[in-house]
């Protein structure tokens, strides 16, 4: 299937060319095109998992969860000082946020060379693999990924779990690009359920880290997050509801 092939190694290319760029400027808009770069990946390989059966889609994704996990690390600070920022939230202590990040930043800089050649080297052996995916086969695979997160949203999704099920919602999105497969509805639903259960992670997230802080502002403000929760919540529900009720 050449248009999945195409993407495969698009997908491996730009991941290489955002590494060469964030060693050479370390800004946090590149990271998270590195995230996104193997979130995607992550996505064709478990594609072919589907397709191919002899496929080892967990095994060969290990390499790139590898430099995952280390631009996470780096991520998830920038990501709560940003939270915090929103909400004026002053005074948190909490070693996620003000623990060593210059350290993990030039540490993952250094490797980077490693990872672009772990990249390589994967891309090479996976490379037959993805010409080997049928057309057939990969639609069969999307609508099994569409079944899922229907049975998972409909009638009534569970709340505190909801974020696994925004990561499927995202792989659909991502392998959508292989070509047009989702209808003008089903992408508008899509893309609208997935950033609202974003935003009420990010929420969630930021409650964590709240949680045991003992300022009245900060007590303040959680219960104002706690209401904007609610309010994503209804409209997650509204969504699901429009769509698939």
């Amino acid at each position: 299937m050449k248009h999945f092939e195409k993407f495969a190694h698009r997908q491996i290319r730009l991941l290489i060319s955002h590494l060469k760029k964030y060693e050479r400027t370390s800004d946090s808009e590149i990271l998270h095109r590195i995230r996104v770069d193997i979130k995607k990946i992550k996505a064709v390989l478990e594609a072919m998992g589907y397709c191919k059966k002899h496929f080892k889609a967990h095994r060969n994704f290990i390499p790139f969860r590898n430099i995952f996990r280390r631009a996470d690390e780096i991520r998830e600070p920038e990501v709560l000082i940003q939270l915090l920022l929103q909400y004026t939230i002053k005074g948190i202590d909490d070693d996620r946020i003000f623990d060593n990040r210059e350290n993990l930043i030039a540490a993952f800089n250094t490797d980077i060379p490693y990872f672009i050649k772990m990249v390589k080297t994967r891309a090479n052996k996976l490379g037959d693999f993805f010409s080997e995916v049928h057309g057939d086969d990969f639609k069969r695979y999307l609508r099994k990924k569409k079944k899922e997160v229907k049975s998972q949203l409909f009638p009534k999704p569970r709340m505190r779990t909801i974020h696994k099920v925004r990561k499927a919602i995202k792989a659909i999105i991502y392998l959508s690009e292989v070509q047009s497969y989702l209808k003008k509805k089903e992408a508008k639903f899509y893309a609208k359920i997935e950033s609202t259960i974003g935003r009420l992670h990010d929420k969630q997230v930021l409650l964590l880290l709240l949680k045991n802080q003992n300022s009245d502002a900060v007590r303040a403000q959680s219960e104002v997050i706690q209401s904007e929760c609610l309010v994503d919540a209804k409209e997650i529900l509204r969504l699901i509801t429009g769509y698939y009720g």
